[in-house]
């Protein structure tokens, strides 16, 4: 489920970076109508205008104009994205990668659009949230523009730079290291776009990962950047379905894939480790979800059943009674 609720996972690190600046996280978020427990749990689904509004507040609360870049240096766009990000790294070039971001970016919100226009020499890959989504989106625009820069970044070298990154707003007043850092040397305001300007060299690069290392980007996902030694088999599934939940189906078949395991690969490989089973796991991450929801979010009953892939709320009202031995009405009530 995407339209305009996003997965939390994109607040991870903003409740420390506003501390830091002794700024108070959850006086913020109740100012947005964004649940405190999004700060610290990345599985809510949660208003993408409460997040659009909360990056800008946390700015101007912490007194930092380059918070969405400060916040975007140590995020990951795997656990952004989830699902789409799978998509992602399957690219054979980073043009095929920009191309499948564009055209399925809806898939991860509808808050906001991600367009390509090709030019001489290279393209344009542009940001911009929709219409009447927020009033403001210089935080988020710088966020989402060093978020993109990185992924490409972790695919060539670590010295690449965009030939040049465009924002709408105007310079901040000050220094431009962060910025520079971030983005290289041409760094430009008040533009028509926020977009990165990718030149053909670039465009042309094959993606490390393709062939015999796609597994270990397909493990990035799962690991984010752990050993893979360090993961069982079980929690690599039940982070597969964590990501999938909101967006797309979760069956056997589909986080296989996601694992690059034939279904039944996959099930041997979880009896081998005396682990659970995976409608075990996945009801496990089931029941795990829809107390979260009930207890933290304002969705609807019906919104929760379609995010946890039911096919209405009488099925997830069987299911949470036989988890937790309570209705869903009686854990709202007591939110």
């Amino acid at each position: 489920m995407a339209g305009f609720l996003i997965r939390s996972a994109i607040l991870e690190g903003a409740a420390d970076l506003i501390r830091a600046h002794g700024a108070r996280p959850a006086v913020l978020a109740r100012r947005v109508d964004l649940p405190a427990r999004a700060l610290t749990d990345p599985d809510l689904m949660v208003r993408a205008t409460s997040v659009l509004e909360f990056f800008e507040l946390a700015a101007e609360a912490c007194s930092l104009r380059t918070w969405g870049l400060t916040l975007a240096r140590d995020a990951r766009l795997a656990a952004i994205l989830g699902p789409l990000w799978i998509l992602l790294r399957n690219s054979r070039t980073v043009d095929q990668m920009c191309k499948e971001l564009a055209d399925n970016f809806d898939l991860y919100s509808d808050s906001a659009l991600v367009t390509l226009e090709r030019t001489e020499g290279g393209l344009y890959l542009n940001w911009s949230v929709t219409t009447a989504q927020a009033q403001s989106e210089v935080q988020m625009s710088e966020y989402a523009m060093s978020l993109f820069a990185s992924e490409i970044r972790s695919h060539l070298t670590r010295d690449w730079m965009p030939r040049a990154v465009l924002f709408r707003h105007a310079a901040p007043g000050g220094s431009l290291r962060l910025y520079r850092t971030a983005f290289g040397a041409d760094v430009r305001f008040n533009q028509g776009r926020n977009a990165l300007l990718l030149d053909t060299r670039t465009l042309e690069a094959p993606l490390r990962g393709r062939g015999a290392s796609g597994r270990a980007l397909a493990d990035r996902l799962v690991h984010l950047e752990e050993h893979p030694a360090e993961q069982s088999i079980a929690r690599r599934v039940e982070a597969i379905i964590r990501a999938l939940m909101p967006y797309a189906p979760c069956g056997v078949k589909d986080v296989g894939h996601a694992l690059q395991m034939a279904p039944r690969t996959l099930q041997l490989r979880l009896k081998k480790a005396d682990a659970p089973s995976f409608v075990e796991i996945r009801d496990a991450v089931r029941s795990d979800l829809a107390s979260k929801y009930l207890r933290h979010s304002k969705l609807s009953v019906v919104q929760i059943a379609e995010i946890l892939g039911y096919a209405d709320s009488t099925s997830l009202s069987r299911s949470f009674r036989k988890w937790h031995g309570r209705s869903l009405r009686e854990v709202r009530r007591q939110r």
